[in-house]
């Protein structure tokens, strides 16, 4: 009797899920140190419709910078961390064939955002693009009219051993140095790229880095639930890096997870390691994830309109 009634609530947990098109709401807890999920603010502004990546400026505080999903517009989108729109910023001559992610990065004392084309879900692109451009002055930026702007370059990379789907893109600045990590492998594996690649036609070939540990798979009824927060909540959809180079935050559909790297350790080293899990952070589809500039903010961002703008802050109290 016990198990065919722990079978029986198991169909109707899946039942009800299926039905249901949001996760079970989130709840704010204190793990790590870190305080979080809490709601910040929301994106309403029409045209940010399927946010799919995240990055902060390092130009200005309080503002963060989001790219559409694929077949959106070459676009870069500026909110202020409560969600208010600012504005937009076309690149020329980029095509958004499967932008997912965008990451922001400050060297030789100037600011630079990555628009990344990576996304591959059937795993067929010949290869990826990345187009960088530098950071337009927040002053420039206004609500009524788009900025355009030239990338300053664009890296073409492949993989080893054939296409990879991936979500995210990071800078280590110390490295000067791209990472990506793949999305639908078990576990997720961790690539490199040099962030100036020297200038030629051909694609970069991306060096593997190695598994990213510490993201498990659903399990029980909720492994069975065809949602981004059920049978596929342990997929990497977005990841950041700590402008010193010592923290990497990478966003699963289900929960942010926490990279240290200490002292002399590679990235290699500190993802064999398992993550530090925060939170679950309760939103349908998590697409963007990044730090403030000084990575005591985690900030999280979902598709849809409107769309909550989430933040699991640094308490210093482990």
């Amino acid at each position: 009797m016990p198990r065919i009634l722990s079978a029986t609530l198991g169909l109707l947990f899946i039942a009800n899920g299926a039905a249901c098109s949001t996760p079970p709401p989130a709840i704010a807890t204190d793990i790590a140190g870190w305080h979080g999920p809490v709601t910040a603010g929301r994106i309403t502004h029409e045209t940010i419709n399927e946010a799919s990546g995240l990055a902060p400026s390092h130009r200005t505080a309080e503002l963060l910078w989001i790219n559409n999903d694929s077949g959106g517009e070459p676009v870069l989108y500026a909110v202020n961390t409560d969600g208010t729109y600012r504005g937009a910023v076309r690149i020329n001559g980029a095509v958004n064939y499967d932008w997912e992610d965008v990451a922001s990065y400050e060297i030789d004392g100037r600011s630079y955002l990555i628009a990344a084309d990576v996304g591959d879900n059937y795993a067929q692109r010949a290869e990826c693009v990345l187009y960088v451009i530098a950071e337009p002055d927040p002053a420039e930026l206004d609500p009524a009219a788009e900025l355009t702007v030239d990338p300053v370059r664009v890296i073409r990379y492949v993989y080893p051993g054939g296409p990879r789907d991936c979500e995210n893109v990071a800078v280590d600045v110390a490295e000067r140095a791209i990472y990506v990590v793949s999305k639908r492998t078990k576990p997720p594996v961790a690539y490199r790229l040099p962030l100036e690649p020297p200038s030629t036609d051909a694609p970069v070939t991306v060096e593997l880095v190695g598994d990213v540990n510490g993201i498990p798979e659903p399990t029980g009824p909720i492994a069975m639930l065809e949602t981004t927060w059920g049978k596929y909540r342990a997929m990497p959809c977005s990841f950041d890096i700590t402008p010193d180079g010592r923290h990497a935050v990478l966003l699963s559909y289900g929960e942010p997870y926490l990279y240290e790297r200490r002292d002399g350790e590679s990235w290699a080293e500190a993802f064999a390691r398992d993550g530090v899990q925060l939170g679950s952070h309760g939103l349908p589809q998590a697409e963007g994830v990044c730090f403030s500039p000084d990575g005591r903010i985690i900030y999280v961002v979902t598709e849809g309109t409107p769309a909550p703008l989430l933040t699991y802050t640094l308490t210093d109290t482990p």
